[in-house]
């Protein structure tokens, strides 16, 4: 009996490294052929993603190529554009004209008011005519100050918003003249 469970055993021990082998050599097949559709899955979306991405980008050229018809077209658009910018310069420039008048006479005005301030200050009868009088200047500044600040605030936002108008436009326009092919 101990013959044959040694011989047993020994069959056993014999078959048990060939299992391994066969699981491991069936595990490597199996990860082999995942890998392998993997690569030819990635491979069909690769080659699907180019091909759509060709598609568009000549898709997109041909819409520029209908967007502009004629030499003319290309230059009249571009004239349009130049204009656009020189109107949005010269908006610009007259806005920051009329805001250095502005700011030259609120300069003007303020010195005006301190000359006086300080010829009321000089003429004061009492220390206390003195802080008083310079309180009120102080008050008076501090109050213009805030006043001219929000004013500059909206004439400046204003500018911009005027300025931005015909670079705005222009921008309308191209989107209109390239997407209209498109839609075609």
């Amino acid at each position: 009996m101990s013959s044959v469970k040694t011989k047993a055993a020994a069959s056993s021990a014999t078959e048990t490294p060939k299992s391994i082998e066969a699981a491991v050599a069936v595990g490597r097949e199996t990860v082999e052929n995942v890998v392998k559709a993997s690569a030819e899955a990635a491979n069909k979306g690769y080659e699907k993603a180019v091909a759509m991405t060709k598609e568009n980008v000549e898709a997109a050229v041909k819409a520029g190529a209908n967007a502009f018809k004629s030499y003319e077209d290309v230059m009249s658009f571009g004239k349009e554009t130049l204009e656009a910018f020189v109107r949005s310069g010269t908006i610009v420039a007259k806005g920051w004209q009329d805001a250095s008048k502005a700011a030259i006479a609120l300069t003007q005005e303020s010195i005006e008011e301190s000359v006086a301030a300080s010829k009321a200050i000089m003429s004061a009868k009492s220390l206390k005519d003195v802080v008083d009088m310079q309180t009120v200047l102080v008050k008076n500044n501090f109050d213009r100050a805030v006043a001219e600040g929000g004013k500059l605030s909206e004439t400046n936002l204003k500018l911009a918003e005027e300025a931005f108008e015909p670079l705005n436009e222009r921008l309308n326009a191209t989107v209109s003249k390239m997407m209209k092919p498109l839609a075609a």
